[in-house]
């Protein structure tokens, strides 16, 4: 089991990484497919991520696409921060180890959940008002 100073020193690594798709759009839409995908896996293992993870996908599919950028760098950081972590099947726990494989990423996803919390509110207001105009924008065709 990793120490936590070289699990905070892997999750910074994420970070830095999704601090440079961030500024690319196309890659940061590259990045809510890919998550997007990853969310086929069989529902048990990925327990409560399952109803999460859309909404931070949702999230940064809009500030991509420019839709939606009433939010902190640090929040879309965060959240591609957790996409990217999601994504990646070598993390601190492989995410191929039955069992436990998934379990870091929903302590990752639930941290950033957490930290973004109002951001992600604000951000679901918006997305229900402007679902209303447009009944995919809940169900993107990622």
């Amino acid at each position: 089991m990793p120490n936590s100073d070289s699990s905070s020193r892997g999750l910074h690594s994420y970070q830095k990484h999704a601090e440079e798709i961030v500024n690319k759009s196309p890659r940061l839409r590259a990045l809510a497919r890919r998550a997007q995908r990853s969310m086929h896996t069989p529902s048990n293992r990925l327990g409560s991520l399952r109803t999460d993870l859309p909404v931070l996908i949702r999230l940064v599919r809009a500030y991509a696409k420019g839709d939606y950028r009433r939010l902190p760098w640090r929040s879309i950081v965060l959240a591609a921060t957790a996409l990217l972590y999601f994504v990646t099947p070598f993390d601190i726990i492989p995410d191929f180890i039955v069992g436990t494989g998934f379990l870091d990423d929903a302590v990752v996803v639930a941290y950033v959940l957490k930290a973004i919390r109002d951001d992600l509110g604000r951000y679901e207001e918006w997305e229900a008002v402007n679902a209303l105009a447009d009944p995919d924008a809940l169900n993107p065709p990622y």
